[in-house]
């Protein structure tokens, strides 16, 4: 994927990269000049353009920071915020956030395993003798 990239944004997705190994597991699901970041649900996408990277990601929330170019819900649970990527000041600012989002998704995993394991209650409510 970075093969014939200008340098400067080579440099920009390395950063991004070992930040996100850094994080914990997660799957990076590469395709021409895309790239889709998940865990069992993806938290993050990323095309390389002409001039920069475009990253979104995903929140609980939105946040109007100068930093993303676009907000907006997706659900009602999720909300895309996108920004666009042209310096390592860029991707420092944008940083917490793609944290939040893998964060999120981590937390969600986590929710859906436990929520799994818990036994179903046999027969529906059960009744006191009295």
């Amino acid at each position: 994927m970075l093969r014939g990239k200008p340098p400067s944004l080579v440099t920009l997705y390395a950063a991004l990269d070992r930040d996100l190994t850094k994080w914990g597991p997660q799957d990076t699901l590469y395709r021409d000049r895309y790239a889709l970041f998940r865990t069992t649900r993806g938290f993050a996408d990323l095309v390389f353009m002409r001039h920069g990277l475009r990253l979104a990601l995903y929140l609980d929330r939105e946040d109007a920071a100068a930093c993303f170019f676009k907000v907006g819900r997706t659900s009602v649970n999720r909300v895309i915020h996108v920004a666009l990527l042209r310096t390592l000041a860029d991707w420092r600012t944008v940083r917490p956030y793609l944290k939040e989002a893998y964060r999120l998704t981590m937390q969600e995993d986590a929710f859906r395993r436990t929520s799994r394991s818990r036994p179903r209650s046999q027969g529906g409510r059960k009744s006191r003798a009295g």
